[in-house]
């Protein structure tokens, strides 16, 4: 249902105040309901998904320091109160949500998953009003990836008179999930409108530009090792990188650290191959690395996910072809390239 007020322009707008810029996402009157918590359920969460494109659009580059958020309530009665709300940002790759779709994302790509407000008291605003949240610690963003943000409701209690956010009619941008008794699961999503936000963030330089982060996986028969590249365009005090490992993509382990450069202007070329993996672990089809960069005061700043898919073990033929594709048959002479289970190959010659 929309708001009796209605508009069709997207709205961008910038301004600056006290050396800090506050940037808006969305000017429409379009009713998000549920939103950021559903006030007649015990337990809610909300997830809002902005692109990269509309931050830029506003002017937050990479780098900057994300420390407020607003949203744009309406019809909250006056002292409706909330306990126990948390907000929490991340980068994401994908520029849509699922649906329907887990609370936890777990099917995303996501990254740097910070709890910017925890555990806060939340009071409804009367009339249409904006609302700010100022962060107990901020979230820089990294000027490629997508940004999701989420309300986490662990009230355990409702009663009348909550509202909703106001916000825009796009599809698969912002969902909600509800439940009395217990924190939500997946069968309780519903696809809603993305509300308006006011992005308040700080002018601070990345420490490090990436251009690129790869990973090749280099076996034989016996061992399994993996190969990671990375180049920055530039680094600003970067004391050092240290590279993460994880079999499951929710435990990491931090496997080795690596100067970095300190302060530079150019182009430079990083690599570490990965030796220690232990074979009994190799029965994960995929490994997960990520990288972080600190610099000299301790700031950390993490970046994107790079999954390496593993072959299984090199134990039998499936397949010995000539060298033109066909299938060869017992009495055969000449060069056999023969096909193992874990699609490697191996020349012979027969005779």
């Amino acid at each position: 249902m929309n708001h009796l007020i209605s508009s069709t322009t997207f709205l961008f707008l910038s301004f600056f105040s006290f050396g800090q810029q506050i940037s808006q996402i969305g000017s429409d009157f379009d009713n998000c309901g549920g939103t950021p918590a559903y006030g007649l359920y015990d337990y809610s969460q909300s997830s809002m998904l902005y692109l990269a494109s509309e931050m830029e659009a506003v002017g937050i580059s990479a780098g900057n320091s994300i420390t407020a958020i607003e949203f744009q309530f309406n019809s909250w009665d006056s002292g409706y109160e909330l306990d126990n709300q948390t907000i929490k940002m991340a980068h994401v790759t994908e520029s849509s949500l699922p649906d329907p779709g887990s609370p936890d994302y777990s099917s995303l790509n996501i990254s740097n998953t910070t709890t910017v407000k925890n555990e806060f008291d939340f009071r409804g605003f009367s009339g249409i009003t904006w609302g700010q949240f100022d962060f107990d610690t901020p979230f820089v963003w990294d000027g490629i990836s997508n940004i999701l943000v989420t309300w986490e409701n662990r009230d355990g209690s409702w009663s009348g008179g909550y509202g909703w956010l106001e916000g825009r009619n796009i599809s698969n941008r912002c969902h909600i999930w509800f439940k009395d008794d217990n924190y939500p699961t997946a069968s309780s999503s519903e696809d809603r409108d993305l509300p308006n936000i006011k992005l308040h963030t700080s002018f601070n330089p990345l420490p490090i530009t990436l251009s690129d982060f790869t990973g090749e996986l280099l076996n034989n028969e016996s061992h399994v090792s993996v190969k990671l590249n990375w180049t920055t365009a530039s680094e600003k005090d970067n004391d050092y990188f240290t590279i993460w490992r994880s079999f499951d993509g929710e435990n990491w382990e931090g496997i080795s650290n690596l100067f970095g450069a300190g302060n530079s202007n150019h182009e430079i070329k990083y690599e570490y191959t990965d030796r220690n993996i232990r074979l009994q672990q190799t029965s994960h089809k995929t490994i997960y690395y990520r990288l972080s960069q600190t610099d000299y005061d301790g700031t950390k700043e993490y970046f994107q996910i790079i999954p390496i898919e593993l072959k299984s073990k090199k134990t039998h033929i499936v397949k010995r072809t000539n060298a033109i594709g066909q299938e060869i048959m017992r009495g055969y002479s000449g060069l056999v390239i023969e096909t193992w289970n874990n699609g490697n190959t191996t020349k012979t010659i027969w005779q």
